[in-house]
This record gives C-alpha cells, structure tokens and sequence, in this order.
C-alpha cells in the first residue's frame, strides 16, 4: 500500500468508527480527538490491519503521518 492508500485507510476507518465527517487533519490529530475517540481509533485500526500498538508507538501517535509511519514499521511496505 502506498502512503496515500494508508491515509485513505485510516481515514475510512476513523469515518466508521467515529462518525467523522471529511478528511482527517494533516497536524495534531490527537488534539482533535478526546481521549475515548482517539482509544476507540486506535483499537479500531490494530483490529484492521492486525496489528498491535505498543506503548512507545502509542506514545508517538500524534498526527496521520504518524500512524502511516508506525503501520509501515510493523508491516513493512505492503500493508494490507
């Protein structure tokens, strides 16, 4: 998957599971999600691609780039 085809991912996921309407912010995402929202994503996404976040990545987890970053971490170039 490209970096664009993951964006459209997550956003898609972030749309379902959060009723979220448009395309996610480029800068702080997790400003923009209350705590429960951003848990909720989070889950969501790991349930996705099969994958799990730990603390560290958590941590890191601020912006949309930074998912894509972490998802390309754990499962290299060809995230399904």
């Amino acid at each position: 998957m490209t970096d664009q085809d993951l964006r459209s991912t997550i956003t898609g996921i972030a749309q379902r599971t959060l009723g979220w309407k448009g395309a996610l912010p480029d800068g702080d995402l997790a400003s923009q999600l209350d705590s429960m929202q951003r848990m909720t994503l989070v889950v969501a996404i790991e349930d996705h691609f099969q994958i799990a976040f730990d603390e560290n990545d958590e941590a890191e987890l601020k912006t949309l780039e930074d998912l894509v970053r972490v998802l390309k971490s754990k499962n290299g170039p060809d995230v399904d």
